[in-house]
């Protein structure tokens, strides 16, 4: 189980190399301004949950494209999500990734950890879908926990988020008009 989560952190990390284009890796040289991307959404694991998240990450919009646009947003996500309950079922977890969402797909790898009253339960997520333009997500995910104590959460989830930022945004515009 540990030499699968390394494969998937592996292939995440080293995916911004993969889709560069010749001549990307000379721009790459010059620093880069970072994006704040606020994500929100909902997601269902055997109840439902939202989820609001901050993306520290690039934005990416190359216009006119060579091949096909690049439109997204990848980077470091830092969130939480939460069932809303108000009595003892309520459950929150905070959580730390890295998402990787453009054009026509979203992958992401999130740690996060639930608490509900006096239990915690840590889970690694791997999470993989479509996107359009990194603006709207659809993903489903798995979650590997390595201390089952909570019940009523689910392993299997799939999820819905938006990404909103200005630059993203406008880079949506341009690829709907092309």
């Amino acid at each position: 189980m540990k030499f699968h989560s390394l494969i998937i952190i592996s292939v995440l990390f080293s995916s911004n190399f993969c889709f560069t284009q010749p001549g990307e890796i000379e721009k790459a040289k010059a620093p880069r301004k970072l994006n704040l991307v606020f994500s929100s959404g909902v997601l269902v694991q055997k109840e439902v949950f939202t989820e609001f998240n901050v993306i520290i990450g690039n934005v990416s919009n190359e216009f006119p494209p060579k091949m096909f646009p690049i439109v997204g947003v990848q980077g470091l996500r830092i969130g939480m999500e939460t069932n809303l309950k108000r009595d003892e079922n309520f459950n929150i977890a905070p959580k730390l990734g890295y998402e990787i969402s453009i054009t026509f797909f979203s992958i992401r790898l999130s740690a996060l950890n639930y608490f509900k009253n006096e239990q915690s339960e840590f889970r690694i997520l791997p999470e993989l879908g479509a996107s359009f333009g990194g603006m709207v997500n659809l993903t489903y995910g798995y979650g590997i926990s390595f201390n089952n104590t909570i019940g009523g959460i689910s392993n299997h989830r799939l999820s819905l988020n938006i990404n909103l930022n200005r630059k993203l945004m406008k880079a949506n515009y341009k690829l709907i008009k092309s």
